[in-house]
């Protein structure tokens, strides 16, 4: 996600590959998870439908990630 937010900012290649969140704002595109309701609705995304809903929950992932590297370094 952080790659295409750096290298695709107006997410062309998603809006080529994944065409179902083409309509979705720039802002959003890369974690469609992250858009509002209203936002969604607008682009005729429903979640879990056209995209598949997170298997993960990131930022709880990394933070159990960054615990563990903190125990090992001491």
């Amino acid at each position: 996600m952080s790659q295409s937010q750096r290298f695709d900012i107006e997410g062309r290649f998603i809006r080529r590959y994944l065409p179902q969140l083409a309509a979705l704002p720039d802002k959003v595109l890369h974690a469609p998870w992250t858009a509002t309701p209203a936002q969604l609705a607008a682009a005729g995304v429903a979640l879990g439908r056209d995209y598949p809903l997170p298997i993960v929950a990131h930022a709880a992932a990394r933070a159990a990630t960054l615990q563990r590297y903190a125990v090992v370094r001491q």
